[in-house]
């Protein structure tokens, strides 16, 4: 039942959960529905209709960029009431998400950005504005593969440059001769205002470094990084053919961290996802942390290296007879 011979990073989708507010937030902003200074009072959840929509804690007053930090569900429920719903899917389709990457390695999920006509065939007719807030933080019905999200986050590090995937750099001989290139290519330019952009990524920063960030207390010292935090509900459902006593594991939430790094001049992006892994900022951030950790020592041994094989040899000398 846990599909060990799948390969998860593009065959199979998940639900972003909070990894999407991102997106949500530019959306918002690059439509005039809120401001970086909008203020929402999160009182540990939102009510709308006879539903209470949940929080992940009392935040109490909480602008744009404290609603990142700290990853406070009711100020993007206040946001999804007043998007639309096909608003939140265009963003997520112009940074890659619900598309193919086209990586052609294993068969590769689609994912989904479900737009009003899909929840309406989907429940005949019947809308709810309630789907609309729960696509606002990345759940509901929307799924996105690892991979997606990792060049989602990349295209957010960089600027809006949405690149194709690609597995192979160069192929070299055995001395290291170049045979063949392949450069970066292109997907997509999205179009993005650059002080949205950066009020986004100043939020990215602080779920790291300020200590009230989802990240904070679980990164390795030192680490530079920026990223989001997502806990991402599941159907409680009860697997055929699981072992009962084993059924709370696929009863427990996806825990995701989606980054890149350095966090003022990024180099690469990453994602990790702990399938029923629990709480992302407690069971993800600390892979992640460390996945930017190894990298950083790579790249200094690299730096090393080309700079040893740069030295000049020592000179040899003149042998004149006296030994």
């Amino acid at each position: 039942p846990l599909r060990p011979t799948l390969d998860k990073t593009i065959s199979a989708a998940y639900p972003p959960g909070s990894t999407y507010k991102p997106f949500s937030a530019l959306a918002s902003l690059a439509d005039g529905l809120i401001t970086p200074q909008t203020q929402v009072n999160c009182r540990g959840g939102y009510e709308y209709g006879r539903r209470f929509f949940r929080c992940t804690g009392v935040h109490g007053t909480v602008n744009l960029h404290e609603a990142i930090v700290r990853s406070c569900n009711t100020y993007f429920y206040q946001v999804g009431e007043g998007i639309h719903i096909d608003r939140l899917a265009k963003i997520g389709l112009d940074f890659g998400f619900g598309v193919k990457t086209g990586i052609g390695v294993n068969p590769e999920a689609r994912g989904r950005m479900p737009t009003r006509a899909w929840y309406t065939r989907r429940y005949k007719g019947a809308f709810r504005g309630g789907f609309t807030l729960l696509a606002s933080i990345g759940q509901g019905a929307a799924t996105v593969t690892p991979l997606q999200l990792a060049l989602a986050y990349g295209a957010l590090a960089n600027g809006g440059t949405l690149y194709q995937p690609q597995v192979v750099r160069s192929i070299e001989t055995s001395d290291g001769t170049v045979v063949q290139e392949f450069p970066p290519r292109v997907r997509r330019m999205v179009t993005v205002n650059e002080d949205h952009l950066s009020r986004v990524k100043a939020g990215l920063t602080g779920v790291v470094v300020e200590r009230e960030g989802t990240a904070f207390h679980e990164t390795l010292t030192g680490t530079d990084m920026a990223g989001k935090t997502g806990t991402a509900q599941v159907s409680h459902v009860t697997p055929r053919g699981v072992d009962p006593e084993k059924v709370w594991y696929f009863n427990r939430d996806h825990a995701w961290f989606a980054g890149y790094a350095p966090a003022r001049s990024p180099e690469i992006a990453f994602v990790v996802l702990v399938e029923h892994g629990g709480a992302g900022g407690k069971n993800a951030v600390p892979i992640g942390s460390r996945l930017v950790r190894d990298w950083e020592k790579l790249k200094e041994k690299r730096a090393t290296a080309r700079a040893s094989a740069r030295r000049p040899p020592p000179k040899k000398e003149p042998d004149d007879g006296s030994r």
